[in-house]
């Protein structure tokens, strides 16, 4: 049985009338056409699900193999401790001798200044305060030009200047402070107000001459520390003291001349 048939096909004649002959071997065994239908070209947001699907698909992946990994614990719960609270640990080198006070309410408070490199040519200077146990160990150790390394309790005061300027100033509260105060910030207002009492020559004061009426009532002649007299967190005896305070001191305080610390010792301005 003959398997294909063979067709000679006459082709047309060129103009040399030459006559060619073309050759076709067709295979009796009908061929199977299969009419595979045309794809639609893919769209701009049917490439977007696709790469989606895969985006998801790996993530899934990812979190699977994650989960699949050993669970470590969830850490523990700590109250919150205001003694605890902006706890910051500094290095930095004494900027002055280290002052002591003894306080009527049987408190001692020293305090100075710590320069803090931040590079080799800015440095920051932040006022240090030390109570009670603290303090005495500081003014027994610690000197001027020591490097030391301390942990403590970091707060700032904001005070607008005469231009409308703010400009932000830090205390340093080392070791740990004991007893309860009431408020946020009562603890290291009333403190500073202590300090005001305890030595208030150092302090400018500007009740007088206020040009904004949210300049700070007193001023540290030099770290700049700020107090107002009707501050939100102050104590409940600060206005009495300041009346003594006022009433001893006469029109002498807030000059620009030095007064002698032995002629206004602390302890005059507490009952």
């Amino acid at each position: 049985m003959a398997l294909s048939q063979t067709l000679l096909t006459p082709q047309p004649s060129s103009s040399a009338s030459t006559t060619r002959n073309f050759l076709c071997i067709v295979p009796k065994i009908p061929v199977a056409i299969i009419r595979i239908p045309s794809l639609p070209p893919l769209s701009l947001s049917t490439n977007r699900c696709l790469r989606l699907k895969c985006s998801v698909d790996y993530k899934d992946q990812q979190q699977y193999n994650y989960n699949s990994q050993v669970t470590y614990p969830r850490p523990a719960e700590i109250p919150w401790s205001k003694e605890h609270s902006n706890t910051v640990h500094l290095i930095g080198i004494v900027g002055a001798p280290v002052e002591i006070k003894h306080l009527p309410s049987g408190k001692a408070l020293a305090f100075t200044r710590l320069a803090v490199k931040k590079s080799s040519s800015l440095t920051s200077w932040i006022n240090l305060t030390f109570w009670d146990e603290w303090a005495h160990i500081a003014f027994q150790h610690v000197e001027k030009g020591h490097q030391i390394y301390i942990s403590g309790r970091l707060v700032s005061d904001t005070v607008e200047s005469d231009d409308g300027k703010q400009q932000t100033y830090y205390k340093f509260f080392a070791g740990k402070r004991l007893g309860n105060h009431a408020g946020s910030n009562m603890g290291s207002v009333e403190e500073s107000w202590q300090a005001f009492f305890a030595n208030p020559v150092d302090w400018w004061d500007n009740r007088k001459n206020k040009k904004n009426p949210k300049y700070p009532d007193f001023k540290h002649k030099d770290t700049g520390e700020a107090l107002w007299v009707e501050g939100r967190y102050n104590p409940p005896w600060v206005k009495s003291q300041l009346a003594i305070l006022d009433t001893r001191m006469g029109s002498s305080y807030g000059a620009d001349a030095r007064i002698d610390a032995n002629l206004m010792t602390a302890d005059k301005f507490f009952p």
